[in-house]
């Protein structure tokens, strides 16, 4: 699996310490944690009918895990504002997924949300990477928990790496709604949450990104 990432190709070599290729993923993993996290995804979590990704830079991290996650349908939302979005044009077209919706868009915008609340209840898996700051995290947060089944998994990347996205993963270990599952941590950290009760956030409670 190591090897796999390692050939998929990185975002940057001398940051993420293997090399980038002009048509690989542009993947912003370490290549070990990483590993551990997709092998546990492909063999200990039930495959997906509906999942949703929240911030994919390139797009490498959407396609790579699909390649061993079965996930049947996938919705994707990103600003577009990322240097290497423009690869994911290209990446998108091997994805292993129907991609049932591509909204190009501020995750915390009236207008997404709109886009989402069809899907509310109906997500099994969402891996949330957009926003690393404090209050911007929260606020995916509480859209992935009105989108999530209960019992579905809530994904987070940099969660060691990140100050802002650690504050936040201390604030969930004190959540009523979520129970961490797994963590994965030697570098950047990727921790899986489990929704354990349904929720309908008022709006001061999606303003303020209560969790």
């Amino acid at each position: 699996m190591i090897a796999a990432i390692k050939a998929a190709g990185s975002g940057d070599s001398d940051f993420f310490g293997f090399p980038a290729r002009e048509e690989g993923l542009f993947l912003q993993q370490d290549p070990e944690e990483y590993a551990d996290f997709v092998r546990y995804m492909a063999s200990e979590v039930a495959p997906a009918d509906l999942t949703l990704d929240i911030g994919i830079a390139a797009g490498g991290q959407t396609k790579f895990l699909r390649d061993y996650y079965e996930a049947r349908r996938t919705i994707v939302v990103d600003d577009g504002t990322h240097p290497q979005f423009p690869h994911w044009q290209r990446i998108k077209r091997t994805v292993r997924t129907e991609i049932i919706a591509e909204i190009i868009d501020d995750s915390h915008s009236a207008k997404v949300r709109a886009q989402l609340l069809p899907y509310a209840g109906k997500i099994d898996v969402a891996f949330v990477d957009g926003d690393h700051s404090y209050r911007g995290l929260r606020k995916d947060i509480v859209l992935t928990a009105e989108l999530l089944k209960v019992g579905g998994v809530m994904i987070l990347h940099d969660t060691a790496a990140v100050g802002d996205v650690h504050r936040v993963f201390e604030d969930l270990l004190f959540s009523k709604r979520f129970v961490l599952v797994r963590n994965f941590q030697i570098r950047f950290g990727i921790s899986l949450w489990r929704l354990t009760r349904r929720w309908a956030p008022t709006s001061i409670q999606r303003w303020l990104g209560h969790i």
